[in-house]
């Protein structure tokens, strides 16, 4: 079931001599469940790919279906909603509350819509990525990597179609690198999470069943490992 899908998709930034081409007609198809690497040099465009995927930035040009919504059609209080509903978002800076325990950091998206957890869903989720013990606990209480894992339970928390993480490995550690994306797998496995992973760890992105590369704004290869 496709759950992506990207159709000459452009973003051009600036006017004139000043004129920057960040996507240059990019087409892509994921389905649900699938656990995807989009790997490329800085200043590829893989960063703008994700923030248009994630309905954060608007394409130029072209379309972005996202389990069945048209981003294009969306207004910025539709895009928020959007965002907080079917997206999780997770970058190399956390983006935790500071002043919030773990677990109110965690059920945030669901409080901004007020609505209360499946406490089963929850615990299974916390539970899985090793931070059922930290829950009362204050983000700067956690290391860096506790913090990246609940940031992660915050995205995976609303269930949502896609799973963005740019670069969430990237203030972190060996150890603690292995272990973010080694939670990335679980989810993806046992709560059938759909993952795009923006990367340029390349060992990272080997830990993908599709790894695409992206280079000056263009889709040049798209590989399926398994």
């Amino acid at each position: 079931m496709e759950i992506l899908k990207c159709e000459g998709v452009r973003k051009v930034y600036g006017s004139g001599q000043n004129q920057v081409t960040a996507l240059n007609g990019i087409d892509l198809s994921v389905n649900k469940g699938e656990f995807v690497a989009i790997v490329g040099a800085s200043g590829s465009g893989k960063s703008t790919l994700l923030h248009i995927l994630g309905s954060v930035d608007k394409p130029t040009e072209g379309k972005v279906m996202v389990d069945g919504t048209d981003l294009s059609k969306l207004n910025q209080t539709q895009s928020a909603i959007f965002r907080r509903r079917k997206v999780g978002l997770v970058y190399q800076f956390y983006n935790l509350i500071p002043t919030l325990t773990v677990g109110k950091n965690i059920l945030m998206p669901l409080a901004l819509d007020k609505k209360k957890p499946n406490q089963e869903y929850f615990d299974k989720v916390v539970n899985s990525l090793g931070i059922a013990e930290k829950l009362e606990a204050l983000p700067n209480q956690l290391s860096g990597g506790q913090q990246q894992r609940a940031a992660i339970a915050r995205s995976l928390i609303y269930r949502p179609a896609l799973l963005l993480a740019d670069e969430p490995t990237g203030n972190l550690d060996q150890k603690n690198s292995r272990d973010i994306i080694d939670m990335l797998k679980l989810s993806n496995r046992n709560l059938g999470q759909t993952i795009l992973l923006i990367t340029h760890d390349e060992k990272a992105a080997l830990e993908a069943e599709r790894i695409i590369t992206v280079e000056d704004g263009r889709i040049v290869r798209d590989e399926k490992r398994r």
